[in-house]
């Protein structure tokens, strides 16, 4: 849970809650809908990562050091930075149609609530990396049934304040008020 109190983070929760209610047009449930693939996103990044560190020893962040991953990255965040500043529009899965990005998120599904889960969790990397170096170095040394939990500990843990304002919308106002 303490990975949310980044700042980094969590300002970002309630922008994606709020995203949620607004495509669902105010619908509680799908909005909460929305919210669980977006949390199983979270989720999904942090098993891949526990799979990786028993697999291949590689720890949270590891990815981080790879030029190819950095390349990728940064290219893919230029794309979407260029979408929004309106030079061109990115299909993201899940959004059907054409039209401006607007009209396009309005009608996101399950599949781009949890690619935008995913995104999330990648990008929040750096952010996390001071709460989680010893839970993760002393995870990685451990049995890997035990490295998998503490992984997926650390993804429901990231995704449950989504789950939790998707079931309680009233703790929005409990959030830092994002800015422009």
């Amino acid at each position: 849970l303490i990975l949310n109190l980044m700042p980094c983070v969590l300002p970002g929760i309630g922008l994606k809650v709020m995203s949620f209610v607004e495509q669902t047009g105010k619908s509680r449930t799908h909005a909460l809908v929305l919210n669980l693939w977006f949390a199983a996103g979270i989720v999904s990044v942090f098993v891949l990562l526990g799979v990786l560190a028993v697999v291949f020893k590689l720890s949270w962040g590891a990815q981080f050091g790879s030029t190819t991953f950095n390349v990728i990255v940064a290219a893919v965040v230029f794309a979407m930075a260029l979408s929004l500043l309106g030079v061109w529009e990115v299909p993201i899965p899940g959004f059907f149609g054409s039209g401006s990005v607007h009209s396009a998120a309005a009608k996101e599904g399950p599949l781009g609530a949890y690619l935008k889960g995913v995104v999330t969790t990648v990008l929040a990397t750096p952010c996390t990396a001071p709460f989680m170096a010893s839970a993760v170095a002393w995870a990685v040394a451990q049995t890997a049934t035990t490295t998998l939990t503490v992984f997926g500990m650390l993804g429901i843990g990231m995704a449950s304040p989504y789950v939790l304002v998707g079931v309680f919308p009233e703790l929005l106002r409990f959030l830092p008020k994002p800015g422009a």
